[in-house]
């Protein structure tokens, strides 16, 4: 039994905004990545449905993962690997940071072999045994997938959302420090 085309489309896009994972699609000369809609939503980040800059993406990527993960894009972004895989920590909206694994593949090169279109999957692993892996994180935190009261995101609190003010460097600092406190403060429960 062969489906039409819209059947199909319509399949593909039930199943992944009712799967646990995102679907991302990066220009890397635009510096522009679109997410599935569920995927943000499930991160608590507004405009689910419009493109994002990388910038916003890498700021919310714990500093101790950073270097390896821009590491890896880079080498395969490059042609030196055959893929991209990577297991880093990512900052969502009013939960604190999340273990995910992200993969992607170069699906077009332009004349030069440059890259210009990638697309790939993440997958939040938060709350999931750990183990130890080649693509892992820089120091894994134990504490990472014990469930802490969410907060609401300081951007949400100061009333002012959406770009630029999401990604302001003030406000995400003082949003890591919140989430800090709040997970210090149910350590000491």
């Amino acid at each position: 039994m062969t489906l039409d085309r819209a059947a199909q489309l319509q399949r593909w896009r039930l199943a992944i905004e009712n799967a646990s994972f995102g679907v991302w699609d990066l220009d890397p000369f635009q510096e522009m990545v679109h997410y599935s809609p569920p995927w943000k939503a499930r991160l608590g980040f507004p405009r689910i449905h419009e493109p994002d800059n990388t910038g916003f993406w890498r700021c919310r990527v714990h500093p101790d993962d950073l270097e390896s993960m821009q590491g890896s894009l880079r080498s395969h972004l490059d042609g030196k690997a055959s893929s991209y895989e990577m297991r880093f920590r990512l900052r969502s909206n009013g939960s604190g940071y999340r273990t995910v694994l992200s993969r992607g593949r170069v699906v077009e090169r332009d004349a030069n072999g440059n890259a210009t279109r990638m697309v790939g999957t993440m997958v939040d692993l938060t709350g999931r045994p750990t183990t130890r892996s080649l693509h892992g994180l820089a120091a894994e935190d134990p504490e990472q997938a014990i469930e802490r009261p969410s907060r609401l995101p300081l951007h949400a609190i100061l009333g002012v959302a959406g770009a630029p003010y999401e990604a302001h460097p003030l406000i995400e600092r003082v949003s890591d420090l919140l989430d800090l406190a709040l997970r210090e403060g149910s350590a000491t429960r």
